[in-house]
């Protein structure tokens, strides 16, 4: 009997986190009455993990720099609200059209990668932002300029998803989907194509992988699911100006990367979590001590701390949270001296 292609791998996980992503809202209702603003983070989490879990691949597979994938989200807001509430064009339709239109500009974005890498591709990439917001701007007609836009809430099959608690549920199938979707690329051709260039690019090409075609299609996933998470995010929170993705917010998905542990799918999922957690429910409590006490300004104990947090991972855990809990798995599997394997 032939082994399938996936035996080898554990999916045990899949309708635990379908169990646990339903239970969430139903037990925080329960449990507060400020259970909507929790809802809001949740969602956001969702949102980011989509776009960070797509970085991943791009930044920690491939080993492609980019610090300008805020823009992608901008492309994939705005087109969305655009063809939806200007062109009339169903929101299952644009939920589709709208993230492939962000992956051809990071199809676009990805033939720099060809001659450049490293730092240069990063510079590459946020002059790509730069510019983005430069156009949103200018075609003021449709985007209506710096002053905003207001966008829709998502309507499926002719019902019109309204709050918080209704979007949790559509933002966080989509992220499940994407999670699962993206570990099977990185247990695929593809994916072990992504390592080896990262890995070597001179022995990638070598083996007979052709680097071009994996850099732009690495840039075209990756600047998809940044488009389908602006999409979520346009019409979840119903606005959306040039302040919402700026060159700041693209810094902050590399951070949920790196402190998650760059190169795992999970890693992402991690670091998404613990930053959007660490941003929303204890930055905000240690700013307002902080100023009381010192009168530091809120914006700049923000920058200090998220500073702080990757300057720590990187020095003392540069395998992120990730890479935390698999050396805590392997330690209490081999302690002491891996007691199962003793007794069978």
């Amino acid at each position: 009997m032939i082994k399938g292609r996936y035996d080898d791998e554990n999916l045990k996980w899949i309708p635990l986190l379908i169990g646990l992503v339903l239970l969430i809202p139903f037990a925080l209702k329960g449990m507060t009455f400020s259970y909507k603003y929790y809802i809001y983070i949740l969602n956001t989490i969702g949102i980011y993990i989509i776009l960070t879990v797509g970085l991943d691949l791009l930044s920690g597979y491939a080993g492609l720099i980019s610090l300008g994938h805020a823009a992608f989200m901008a492309i994939g807001a705005y087109t969305s609200a655009i063809l939806v509430d200007q062109a009339g064009l169903p929101f299952m339709f644009s939920l589709i059209l709208s993230p492939l239109i962000a992956g051809c500009f990071g199809f676009i974005i990805g033939f720099p990668a060809l001659r450049v890498s490293g730092m240069y591709l990063g510079l590459t990439t946020m002059g790509f932002g730069f510019i983005i917001r430069r156009l949103i701007i200018a075609l003021r007609e449709w985007t209506q300029g710096s002053a905003g836009l207001v966008v829709s809430p998502p309507n499926i099959f002719g019902f019109t998803i309204k709050g918080d608690w209704a979007n949790y549920f559509l933002v966080w199938t989509l992220a499940v989907l994407v999670i699962i979707g993206a570990r099977r690329i990185v247990k695929s051709k593809i994916g072990r194509a992504f390592m080896a260039i990262r890995d070597s690019e001179q022995a990638a090409e070598a083996s007979g992988i052709n680097l071009a075609k994996y850099k732009m299609f690495s840039f075209f996933i990756s600047g998809s699911l940044a488009g389908l998470s602006g999409v979520l995010m346009a019409h979840t929170n119903h606005f959306i100006s040039t302040d919402h993705f700026d060159s700041m917010l693209s810094i902050y998905f590399i951070i949920m990367v790196l402190v998650g542990g760059a190169g795992t799918v999970y890693g992402a999922v991690l670091g998404t979590l613990f930053i959007v957690l660490l941003d929303n429910l204890f930055v905000p409590e240690l700013e307002t001590l902080l100023h009381t006490m010192f009168s530091i300004e809120s914006g700049e104990m923000e920058s200090f701390i998220f500073g702080l947090v990757m300057f720590l991972f990187i020095i003392f855990q540069p395998t992120g949270l990730y890479g935390m809990w698999l050396k805590m798995r392997i330690y209490w599997k081999l302690f002491p001296f891996n007691p199962k394997q003793r007794f069978t």
